[in-house]
């Protein structure tokens, strides 16, 4: 088993607080590969770093130039052993959460393929790479209400099933935001205090699969009070049983550790929320509704308004909890 970032930071503060009487304070993490325990540790210098052993015959190929992290070979002996590392190090203390997050990344994939520690080690520093380089942007006032929005419905949903970060599956890419089986859950989010219109992406969006359900849930927030989207990771985090994905997930919807701060700032509450089961009369586009001699051929990045006032919209609402309704209904 994986330690958490929880338990990371706590081995670092550990680490921290012993006696500089080495190179390293280190502290093991609770995950072997086949040379050896990795380590968490702290530098002289006080930078934390990850030391995953290695075969010393093994040639690493070292980043020494990272901005944010670094990786270095390096041979550790003391007065009983001596044991080559790679060392993964922290360099700008300021991305400390960014390091977390991908020391558990690092580590829940070393646990497991233990003999395979290094070729884990780069297969997550090449995922992280756009992340690590600075090449990115924070996410928008209207991106994160939408994000708010599907974090409250898995938030519930981890409540009632520990595993349900499964489920979430939009950030990946899928046409809706949440899949179980043939049940789908598409989630919008608006701040606008007057209007009850959704703006739909693609003709898959409100496209339901044979044999399947689809539900869509609509939220208006109001903005300068309630909770955060951090406030809302924080939840999930405490009551999901795979931190790894859900940390994975949460890189793919854009959202990075070290912008916690700014996002702390942007407070919701959800207002209003309307349940609607996406099925004939429901107001919407897609492949199958379409006849004679129109087709999607050549036809690229649809996107389209729904008035959820609107008479064969409100038709299809529906009186549930979507998250319990959605682990629940077949």
């Amino acid at each position: 088993m994986s330690p958490s970032g929880a338990r990371l930071e706590e081995l670092w503060a550990e680490a921290a607080a012993e006696p500089a009487v080495s190179l390293f304070r280190t502290a093991p993490c609770g995950t072997d590969t086949s040379q050896g325990p990795v380590l968490v540790a702290v530098h002289k210098d006080g930078s934390r770093n990850l030391l995953i052993p290695i075969d010393a015959k093994h040639t690493l190929r070292e980043d020494v130039d990272g901005n944010a992290v670094t990786l270095r070979r390096r041979v550790l002996e003391d007065a009983t052993s001596r044991r080559t590392y790679a060392v993964l190090a922290l360099v700008d203390g300021r991305l400390a959460d960014l390091f977390t997050a991908l020391c558990v990344e690092v580590v829940t994939r070393i646990a497991a393929k233990p003999d395979r520690a290094v070729t884990a080690l780069r297969q997550t520093l090449a995922d992280w790479r756009s992340l690590l380089s600075g090449s990115r942007r924070t996410l928008g006032p209207s991106e994160l209400a939408g994000l708010f929005g599907e974090l409250e419905l898995l938030r519930t949903m981890v409540a009632l099933d520990n595993g349900a970060v499964s489920f979430w599956t939009g950030p990946s890419g899928t046409a809706q935001d949440f899949h179980r089986g043939k049940l789908s859950l598409e989630a919008k989010a608006t701040v606008s205090p007057e209007s009850r219109t959704i703006r739909v992406h693609g003709a898959g969006q409100l496209a339901v699969a044979e044999s399947g359900r689809l539900l869509l849930v609509w939220f208006r927030l109001g903005a300068g009070g309630g909770r955060s989207v951090p406030d809302l990771i924080d939840e999930i985090m405490a009551a999901t049983d795979d931190e790894a994905s859900f940390l994975a997930a949460l890189r793919e919807a854009g959202y990075l550790p070290t912008d916690r701060e700014l996002y702390s700032r942007r407070l919701f509450e959800v207002d209003e929320r309307r349940v609607f089961e996406i099925g004939p009369g429901f107001p919407r586009v897609t492949a199958a509704g379409l006849i004679g001699d129109a087709t999607l051929a050549g036809v690229d990045r649809i996107h389209y308004d729904v008035d959820l006032d609107s008479a064969p919209a409100a038709a299809t609402r529906v009186d549930l909890d979507p998250a319990r309704a959605f682990l629940e209904l077949s």
